[in-house]
């Protein structure tokens, strides 16, 4: 397990409620390692607080997150931690750009328009596929229905066959597939809802869809494979995940058990 915990924390940070920043800032200041009831006392949060914590920075239970802090501080190897450092700066880079480009009303477009489709497609090839995954996933929990379609000729042949008023959200991190591209005007023309997520600000897809979600560019680390290529579009559709869930939060079913898989 070959994580660094503010990485952790830093993506998981939207999510903290106060107690949470507590039980981070703990962690952060690499004080001396403790069983959990000490650390609640040291603290002054409960155990489940703690345990709640662990499971919001993507680790199954304390013992998990104390094994990965106890490898972090006995780290002796200078070189190393000095290339975890930098990659670790390349994540902050990556998420402070995401913000950057975040437009809270297209965000809401979003939103809206899965409110008001049960059912929808979502298009995306290599890692893109990947979160698009993620999303269907996410979704489903939420009684939606989604199909992931993944390679050009199966998009081509499910946006020929979409009804008017259904909707595509395109997954695409350089925003320059000319068949995705042809698939999407064809489709905006004959009434179909089609969003997109991008780091290309100059992709042709632009001008087409509804509207769009502008993240983070790797800039060149996905050939190189220190960032997963996955990463900025899994940042949107965090995003996206979370605004619907708060706009509509009183209208989804079986919410409580989502919450307590996802944001807890």
């Amino acid at each position: 397990m070959n994580k660094d915990i503010s990485v952790l924390f830093e993506y998981a940070r939207i999510k903290f409620t106060s107690t949470d920043t507590k039980v981070a800032d703990y962690f952060l200041a690499r004080k001396p390692v403790k069983n959990i009831e000490e650390l609640a006392v040291e603290i002054g949060v409960s155990t489940a607080s703690i345990t709640r914590f662990c499971k919001k920075v993507g680790l199954n239970n304390f013992k998990e997150f104390l094994f990965l802090y106890q490898q972090q501080l006995e780290a002796d190897q200078p070189q190393h931690v000095a290339q975890q450092s930098s990659l670790h700066h390349d994540y902050v880079d990556v998420l402070q750009a995401f913000d950057k480009r975040l437009d809270p009303e297209q965000l809401a477009i979003f939103s809206r328009a899965i409110h008001d489709h049960d059912i929808f497609h979502v298009f995306g090839s290599g890692f893109s596929a990947l979160a698009g995954a993620d999303l269907k996933f996410r979704f489903t929990r939420l009684g939606k229905f989604v199909e992931v379609v993944q390679d050009s000729d199966s998009m081509q042949m499910v946006s020929s066959i979409l009804a008017p008023g259904s909707l595509v959200i395109l997954l695409t991190l350089k925003g320059n597939n000319d068949r995705m591209l042809r698939c999407a005007q064809d489709m905006k023309a004959r009434g179909i809802s089609v969003l997109c997520v991008t780091a290309n600000e100059k992709s042709k897809l632009l001008p087409v869809v509804d509207a769009t979600i502008l993240t983070a560019s790797l800039n060149g680390e996905e050939l190189t494979g220190m960032i997963s290529g996955q990463m900025p579009i899994l940042m949107a559709i965090d995003h996206i995940y979370y605004q619907y869930v708060s706009d509509y939060h009183d209208s989804i079913q079986n919410w409580v058990a989502t919450e307590q898989l996802f944001m807890t």
